[in-house]
Order: structure tokens, then C-alpha cells, then sequence
């Protein structure tokens, strides 16, 4: 059968009606775009929603037990009419082929200070290379030989400082991976439908990453149905017209269901804002629609009143001003984030990796070939020193190839004004801030404006280029 993509979901829709169903469905890619689709695609196959209580089941795959899910699928439906199994963040597709996307998707969530789903993603990960919790509890993580992490996880051990992952993994208790004794329980899913499964029986698989290889995922390529909801999440032209795209369609399918509409020339304001997180997308199409009332078109003046800087500007803005020297700025930033509840921890947590990602490129600067001077423009920058930096080093690849090109030009001309000693001196003041923050009494306040005025006092800010 043919695989789905985004425009193709009405067809599908269509098909069903016209009663062509599958026993088996997969929808995989972006997160929200999945459970959207799922959601759908259960109420064409359920269209009496009094039936979804009694005939729909729903199964969180970071808890499953496949051989629970394959008995309930086995089995004939209580009530009369058909069963339907959701099963949410599938582990059916993973491998070691898939690792490096899970730890991508796992730095991103942590970067965001997003630590609970920074958490999960480890946690596949690992499920993935048949790490249990007694075996995390036992090794470090953070400190494992970049040999054995090649060997478990099938890529290179990141660079840099991995002490978060250990963090995050001592609040772990009680969010075990899904728990299975079978080794490759995807082959048992297949076995069970080309054994025959009850005709009213339907599975529904939805799945962030997966891996093409698996039989699982041929079986249903030739059988079932596959809905490819992937976006592209990376910097260059093309990922960011597929996201605006996706964002787009969001935006003006929802703000249609309150009969209303935003000046085309405001839509890029309102992406701007969002960025790509189609669910603050959506909800902040639906705040807009109550909030215009009567009126049918959605304004500037109406974005501006409702959907302010967002928590990722003002954070940027923050290290700005602080690796600038603008103290009165940074004060009035540090102000309105706590006024606005984000925590200082999270603060703490930006300001060390913007230092840390500065220090790295300081470090880089140092190397005698290729050579880093100021004067280098953006063009030779970018068509010259970036390739020869990048060739033979792929431990610095979430660095050197997923930022903007232009966006790591200029952080190699901000951390060209430091001297690696001073922005070591600058990690240890947030570390110092850090622990007072966790272990006194103190207000977070207080600790953060003094840490902005330790930091902009002398060394970190101001220093001579070198």
C-alpha cells in the first residue's frame, strides 16, 4: 500500500468511508501532528462516539508490556462491533539505527529545560540498547568510555560535559522504559497477524522515530497503512518551509473552526513568536479567536495583546545583554522572566549553556589550521573555514552542522572577545549560583542578581579581544 503524507490524510479519510480499513496503522513522526491525526482516524473508523468508551483502548508505550497489548489484540472484543488499540510513542520501531535521533530529540528537550521529556527520550534510548535500571544504576552514564557508548548506542559519545544525563536519570524511579522479556517483540507482532487476528481488531501504532529495517515496518508497508508525519526539524531553508508550512496549516484550520482569519501580513509575526511547537500554535490560534470576540480578522494589534515575547526570546535577549555588558538590561530581562514565573533554575541552566557553547568556540579558535581570525567575512566563513573546521570532526556535530551558518558566525565573533580563562571563571559562578539556589535559603532573586553582577563586574563581560 501506498505511504500517507500530510496533504494525503482527506484521501485516507475517504477510503474509509468508502469502507477500505486496515487491521493495522502506522502514524509516525512529529508528536502533536500524530495524536491529531490518530484522533481523527479513530473517529472515521468509531464515528458513534459512544462507542470509543467501550470499543477503544488506549496504551502509553513508555509503560507497555507487548505481550500484554498482543493478548488484548488476539482477543475478541467484549461488545459487539470493533476493537480498537492505541498504542502512543511506540517502541515497536526502534533500534540502534535510531539512537542518535532519540539523543537529539533528548539534548533538544534539555536544552528547553524541558528536563520530563529530555527524561523520556533518554529513557528510549537506553531501552533501545537494553540498558535496564539496575544497569544505569550501577554505571555512570556521563562517564562511560566513548568505546562502549559506540558499542551500546551505535554512534559517538557526544563531547563536552554529560553530567546531566546522570542527573536526570537519579529522578527516574518509576518511569522504567516498557517493560518486555522478549528480545525483538516486533517479530512477534507480525507473527500474530500473519497467524490471523479477530476481523473487528484494529491497531493503531503512532511513533516519534523509527526504523525503515525493521520487518514490522514492511509488513505494514505491504498490509496495513503508513501516515508519515514527519517535519524536518533542522536549520536549513528547506526544514524551515516545511515547518512554516505545517504551522501554517495549523494556524488557518483552526482559527476556520471560529469563522475567523489573520491578515496575511501578520502571519509571520504570529510564526515568528510561536516558533515551531505546533501545539502552542494552536492554542494560541484559539486564544486569539475568543479574544477578537465579534470582530473576524485577526490583527497585529491582536498578537501583540495576546501573544507576547515568548519564554525563548527573553532568554536569548538575557545572554545577550550578559555577554554584552549591558547590566541595566539584563536586571530588567532577569526581572520580567521571574516575574513571569520561570524558575531560576531554568535561567541558571540557559546562561551555562550559552557560556559553555562560547567557551567551546573559543576553544576551536585556538587551532593553528583551519586558522580563526576576526576579519574573516561571512561568505569565507561560510564556504571556507566552516567545511575544513567540520572535516574529521563529527563529535562536534550538533555545533558545527545543525546551527545556521550565519547564526555560528556570529557566535564565533562573540566568544573571539573572551579568553577561555574567563569564561571558565564565568561557568563557575553559575555553578556557584546553582548550588546556593539548591542548598540555602536564601531568595533566588537575590542569588540571580548578584550572579549577573559577578559576572558583568569584571572578567566575563568587557574582556580585550584576543
Amino acid at each position: 500500500m501506498p505511504v500517507y503524507k500530510r496533504q494525503d490524510i482527506s484521501k485516507l479519510h475517504a477510503e474509509i468511508k468508502q469502507g477500505a480499513t486496515s487491521q493495522i496503522y502506522l502514524i509516525w513522526g512529529e508528536r502533536y501532528l500524530c495524536r491529531s491525526a490518530a484522533q481523527e482516524l479513530i473517529d472515521h473508523l468509531l464515528p458513534e462516539q459512544e462507542r470509543q468508551a467501550t470499543s477503544l483502548q488506549h496504551i502509553d508505550g513508555d509503560q507497555e508490556d507487548f505481550s500484554k497489548t498482543l493478548n488484548l489484540l488476539k482477543t475478541f472484543n467484549l461488545f459487539s462491533g470493533p476493537k480498537i488499540i492505541w498504542v502512543t510513542d511506540s517502541k515497536l520501531f526502534y533500534s540502534k539505527g535510531v539512537a542518535k535521533s532519540i539523543w537529539d530529540k533528548a539534548c533538544e528537550k534539555k536544552e528547553r529545560n524541558e528536563t520530563k521529556q529530555a527524561l523520556r527520550y533518554l529513557l528510549q534510548m537506553f531501552n533501545v540498547a537494553g540498558i535496564s535500571q539496575e544497569d544505569r544504576d550501577e554505571e555512570n552514564i556521563g562517564s562511560m568510555s566513548a568505546a562502549r557508548w559506540k558499542n551500546l548506542f551505535g554512534f559517538n559519545k557526544p563531547q563536552g560535559d554529560l553530567s546531566w544525563v546522570q542527573d536526570l536519570l537519579a529522578d527516574s524511579a518509576g518511569m522504567s522504559p516498557a517493560k518486555s522479556s522478549e528480545t525483538d517483540a516486533a517479530s512477534m507482532f507480525v507473527q500474530a497477524y500473519e497467524s490471523g487476528i479477530p476481523q473487528d481488531n484494529t491497531l493503531i501504532l503512532l511513533a516519534e522515530t523509527i526504523d525503515k529495517r525493521k520487518r514490522l515496518y514492511k509488513y505494514i508497508q505491504e498490509h496495513g497503512v503508513i501516515l508519515d508525519l514527519a517535519v524536518d526539524s533542522g536549520g536549513s531553508a528547506a526544514a524551515k518551509r516545511d515547518q512554516e508550512t505545517v504551522l501554517k496549516e495549523l494556524i488557518q484550520n483552526t482559527l476556520r473552526k471560529y469563522d475567523k482569519e489573520i491578515e496575511p501580513k501578520t502571519l509571520p509575526v504570529f510564526l515568528e513568536r510561536v516558533g515551531f511547537h505546533p501545539v502552542a500554535a494552536v492554542m494560541e490560534a484559539e486564544k486569539l479567536a475568543l479574544y477578537v470576540a465579534d470582530r473576524k480578522t485577526i490583527t497585529r494589534d491582536d498578537i501583540d495583546a495576546i501573544i507576547g515575547r515568548t519564554r525563548e526570546e527573553a532568554l536569548y535577549e538575557l545572554t545577550e545583554s550578559v555577554t554584552s555588558g549591558k547590566l541595566d538590561q539584563g536586571l530588567l530581562i532577569l526581572d520580567h522572566l521571574q516575574n513571569n514565573g520561570v524558575h531560576g533554575l531554568a535561567i541558571l541552566a540557559t546562561l551555562r549553556n550559552h557560556i559553555k557553547k562560547l567557551l567551546l568556540v573559543r576553544s576551536l579558535q585556538g587551532l593553528k589550521s583551519p586558522a580563526y581570525t576576526q576579519s574573516l567575512s561571512f561568505p569565507v566563513f561560510q564556504k571556507s573555514y566552516l567545511p575544513e573546521l567540520k572535516e574529521g570532526r563529527d563529535e562536534w556535530s550538533t555545533l558545527l552542522w545543525k546551527a545556521h551558518p550565519y547564526g555560528l558566525f556570529m557566535t564565533f565573533r562573540q566568544a573571539a572577545q573572551f579568553r577561555c580563562e574567563d569564561l571558565q571563571d564565568g561557568l563557575k559562578e553559575v555553578l556557584a549560583a546553582e548550588y546556593r539556589m539548591k542548598s540555602s535559603s536564601v531568595d533566588s532573586r537575590l542569588i540571580m542578581d548578584n550572579l549577573l553582577f559577578s559576572l558583568m563586574r569584571h572578567k566575563m563581560v568587557g574582556a580585550k579581544p584576543v
